[in-house]
């Protein structure tokens, strides 16, 4: 049995699709169970537990051959940092209590970086909390999502304008879907080892601001052009947009480190490639 963490998300909700397509009996761990019905309608066990219960995630991982793990940043934390650590520490002390033999954990490119690279260094410190864990692990450092760009498809759509932190707009980029970090979760899930091993996800090939906006544009049957945002409005846009001021700044802070080439990947470790382009993910944001 796997038991995955974040199943009503986006990479948690691909790799229990993946899980039970292959066979796999799965756990849904999830905050809410009344929000997650057609989960168990699919044939998952529901199990609840917040990111910080010890007790609960305890009992959600226990007897599992497996689990997915992952530590999304809250948004409205005042510090993104001890919020996302104090979680960590939760995960890491219940797979010790139950005995888990194999975590898959989501983690970022430049997750090997101590600074540097904005709001990521909160993966780098589960990454940290996790090591020790159990005798199976995997980190699946995953470059920035496709999905990322859902943001501004409205303002696309009915501006014909896709505003971009990342710049310059014809630099290219590696990306990848959620969908495809949930698939390979999934196949981790069913590859115990010893020791720690990193999977580097990439998605197909790298895209550029200006190619999302042409993607985008056939998408919408209309033209839709590429837009620089100013740096000095995307903390305040971000804030404005529900984030606290803490994960404002880091993450503008790794959009920062983006533009300046500070997450690539760690030459460790094997390297994987999605096969969903970004057009793909982009239909699937549209609907």
């Amino acid at each position: 049995m796997f038991a995955i963490m974040g199943a009503t998300g986006q990479t948690g909700g691909a790799a229990l699709a993946a899980a039970l397509a292959a066979g796999h009996a799965v756990r849904a761990i999830v905050r809410e169970p009344s929000r997650a019905a057609a989960l168990a309608e699919k044939g998952a066990v529901l199990a609840k537990a917040d990111l910080d219960d010890v007790e609960a995630l305890t009992a959600a991982f226990a007897d599992a051959q497996a689990v997915y793990v992952l530590n999304p940043v809250p948004l409205a934390a005042e510090d993104v940092f001890g919020a996302a650590a104090q979680n960590g520490a939760a995960i890491a002390e219940a797979i010790r209590r139950a005995g888990v033999p194999h975590v898959v954990a989501l983690s970022s490119s430049g997750a090997h970086r101590v600074e540097g690279t904005g709001i990521v260094r909160a993966l780098h410190d589960f990454e940290q909390a996790l090591r020790g864990a159990a005798p199976s692990l995997t980190f699946i450092r995953a470059t920035e999502f496709m999905e990322n760009w859902g943001s501004v498809l409205g303002v696309a759509a009915e501006h014909g304008i896709l505003p971009s932190m990342r710049q310059p707009l014809d630099a290219t980029g590696e990306t990848v879907s959620a969908s495809d970090v949930g698939r390979q979760a999934a196949a981790e899930l069913a590859r115990p080892h010893t020791g720690e091993r990193i999977v580097n996800l990439k998605g197909p090939a790298e895209y550029s601001p200006e190619e999302a906006a042409q993607a985008l544009g056939e998408l919408l049957g209309k033209p839709i052009a590429a837009v620089p945002t100013p740096r000095e409005d995307w903390e305040p846009g971000l804030v404005a947009a529900g984030l606290s001021a803490s994960h404002a700044r880091e993450l503008a802070g790794l959009y920062d480190a983006m533009n300046a080439g500070r997450i690539a990947f760690e030459e460790v470790g094997e390297t994987r490639r999605g096969s969903v382009t970004l057009k793909q993910a982009l239909a699937g944001l549209l609907g």
